[in-house]
């Protein structure tokens, strides 16, 4: 049912306060000093006229409470023996015969039993969950997605024909990424009928969602539905499900690397989802995951907040060359304590990270096929899709920390002033030639402080060894000048050495930031070239415009 645990019952006296877990080394309580309350008010949730299906027993609180309403029975969704024998509760509460335990492996089982028990009483089945059983194993959201897709099947779906004006409607999925910003902002712009609805299917109770969604998409009727990074989508593919239904196309524009999100997604593909990436080089393997229906979309500008500014408002960003970046120090950390990695992983991974940041292989994966063969039995032993991901994340970001800190040591000599986290400070403790800031807003502070530099300094994050940052569209269309690491993608975006400054290797940087330090003249017919080629073609208003007209072809 879930991974191999431990339960212990946690008391004060002779009452059963909590449950806590071993699993992995590690330990979790089920409520923590709260439980007694948020059972009873996981019990008050009942409507009147429903019977319980109690998704877990817990510390046995909620079941009591529900079983004092003497007119009706309780069903209990429990699978987790080590628990109901660490409460007692099983043996307790077996002797009430209004107590119907349901204990199966198997969720269609169990949801085809909670069916049967409706039909024959009569009466709706209200779920009561403990998030706590959802979180320790899979079975308890594969059951409720089960109840309700057979809940569905009752419901009318109505079809609309879909992309019958020029501007069709998109309904807009969750705020969780800066991208969506500029996506509604381009809609508002272009009077495209759209509508946004803040879906966070990890935090919303599964039937919440499934309502919110379904209201949103019957009194908007949209011609698709579209998110960033696939967020708002949960993994169950209850959304999915709900969308087919509708027969209502996704499309999902990854801006980060879809290889370390779509895997968890991947049982997902089919013909109703299109992917769009900004990095070209992932439409591949994309294919290979099962994904039909991709587009290349690079990343753009929000013309109207990376505007020239009429000076540098603040004199301490007045500088010859700064570079704005993260150092990668926490982010490694944490994905390192995500990983759980030990032996050969742990011995090895900045070795892993360090040869593949020099190759031009995308996936981790293929990676470590290829060139460390003996490592894929303990990537394979992590078992777990998170710590997987984890792993092959931390070896992407151990690759950008050493490229970029190579890159950045490369201007030393001209005292930059380094904008990002503190990490920065421990990277470069040993060097007296530049000066630190700490981050800065993107929206408020950026367009100002991007033209104050007449150098900006960029070097790409090792998660897109082909494709070009959201810097490089962003500096010049406020006037910034930017020195950046060539990328083969940015060809077909750019005109090098015309519109855009690039180095091809460590030791050209010097000699590039000298010449272009000295060289304003050539700063400015750089900018010029670039922000008119940006206005002209790399706005998120463009992209919007590329997105629809590629939903169009795609499902016309």
């Amino acid at each position: 049912m879930s991974t191999p645990y431990i339960a212990e019952a946690i008391q004060d006296g002779e009452i059963l306060t909590d449950i806590r877990i071993t699993a992995d080394g590690r330990t979790k309580h089920m409520w923590g000093k709260y439980g007694l309350r948020r059972e009873e008010e996981l019990a008050s949730q009942l409507d009147d006229n429903k019977i319980p299906l109690l998704v877990g027993c817990g510390i046995g609180v909620a079941a009591k409470e529900l079983l004092k309403q003497n007119d009706r029975p309780l069903l209990i969704l429990d699978c987790e023996n080590e628990i109901l024998s660490a409460s007692g509760l099983k043996e307790e509460l077996r002797k009430d015969s209004r107590v119907i335990w349901i204990n199966t492996s198997s969720p269609q089982n169990a949801a085809a039993h909670i069916m049967e028990l409706e039909s024959t009483s009569g009466k709706k089945i209200q779920l009561l969950k403990n998030p706590f059983y959802l979180r320790l194993s899979p079975f308890y959201a594969q059951t409720e997605k089960l109840l309700i897709e057979q809940e569905g099947r009752t419901v009318e779906f109505p079809i609309w024909p879909k992309f019958q004006n020029e501007n069709p409607r998109i309904l807009l999925l969750t705020s969780q990424y800066f991208l969506m910003g500029e996506i509604v902002a381009a809609c508002q712009r272009q009077g495209v009928p759209h509508m946004f609805i803040n879906m966070d299917a990890k935090e919303m109770e599964l039937e919440q969602f499934v309502a919110r969604i379904s209201a949103a998409i019957n009194t908007f009727r949209p011609d698709f539905v579209l998110t960033v990074n696939h967020l708002g989508v949960d993994q169950e593919g209850v959304l999915n499900t709900l969308l087919h239904k509708f027969q209502l196309p996704l499309a999902s524009w990854f801006v980060d690397n879809p290889l370390l999100i779509l895997p968890l997604y991947q049982a997902q593909a089919n013909e109703n989802t299109t992917i769009f990436t900004w990095d070209a080089d992932r439409m591949d393997s994309l294919r290979k995951m099962g994904f039909n229906k991709i587009f290349h979309l690079p990343l753009g500008t929000d013309q109207t907040r990376f505007l020239p500014s009429k000076g540098c408002t603040e004199s301490k960003w007045a500088q010859d060359i700064s570079f704005v970046g993260n150092s990668m120090v926490h982010k490694t950390a944490r994905r390192m304590e995500a990983a759980r990695i030990s032996g050969l992983l742990a011995e090895k991974y900045k070795e892993v990270a360090h040869t593949f940041g020099e190759g031009n292989e995308h996936s981790v994966v293929t990676f470590l096929e290829s060139n460390y063969p003996e490592l894929v039995p303990e990537y394979e032993g992590l078992v777990i899709p998170h710590r997987k991901l984890a792993f092959e994340t931390l070896v992407i970001w151990q690759a950008t920390l050493e490229y970029r800190l190579s890159c950045v040591k490369q201007t030393l000599g001209f005292n930059p002033l380094i904008v990002g986290d503190d990490g920065w400070k421990q990277l470069l403790a040993n060097e007296s030639t530049w000066e630190y800031h700490s981050e800065l807003s993107y929206y408020d502070d950026l367009p100002r402080f991007y033209p104050c530099s007449k150098i900006n300094f960029n070097c790409t994050s090792q998660q897109m060894k082909g494709a070009v940052n959201q810097r490089v569209f962003d500096v010049p269309a406020c006037n910034g000048f930017i020195l950046t690491d060539h990328r083969y993608q940015m060809e077909k975006l750019f005109e090098p050495g015309k519109e855009i400054a690039v180095y091809n290797s460590l030791e050209e940087i010097p000699q590039l930031v000298d010449k272009y330090l000295n060289d304003e003249a050539a700063r400015k017919e750089i900018v010029k070239a670039a922000r008119k080629r940006i206005l002209a073609e790399h706005t998120y208003d463009s992209r919007v415009k590329t997105l629809i007209s590629c939903m169009r072809q795609a499902y016309c």
